[in-house]
């Protein structure tokens, strides 16, 4: 394990001499420490200068309470609609249901297609 060397905090000296001037850009308070024995860039005081502005967080990370599916609104689409095909692959269960019943109504599969076929052959 590395020993940490004993010196000046260079994160806390950006931190106060920002407080100090809160105007101040990363290459001036950069230039202003290096006079004052502390060698720090320009990019390094940027980056402490944004960590020190966000917002500090308290407890556990995570998800905001209430935010998790134990709510009383119910989730997904209304049981009563059946789910529309996005796609060719796609088909609902009640259109399958519907299907079975006409083909046990025909008869076969094969039966269902040539019917099929022949109803798409009028429709056009």
């Amino acid at each position: 394990m590395a020993k940490k060397t004993a010196g000046i905090n260079k994160s806390k000296a950006i931190r106060d001499y920002y407080a100090a001037n809160p105007k101040a850009k990363p290459l001036e308070v950069a230039e202003a420490l290096k006079a004052q024995g502390v060698t720090v860039t320009a990019a390094f005081v940027s980056t402490i200068r944004s960590t020190s502005k966000k917002k500090k967080t308290i407890g556990k990370p995570g998800r905001p309470a209430g935010s998790t599916k134990s709510s009383s609104k119910p989730v997904g689409r209304p049981a009563g609609r059946p789910k529309a095909s996005s796609g060719s692959d796609s088909v609902s269960i009640d259109a399958l249901l519907k299907v079975k019943s006409m083909v046990e109504a025909v008869g076969s599969i094969e039966e269902a297609r040539a019917a099929l076929s022949a109803l798409e052959k009028l429709i056009k």
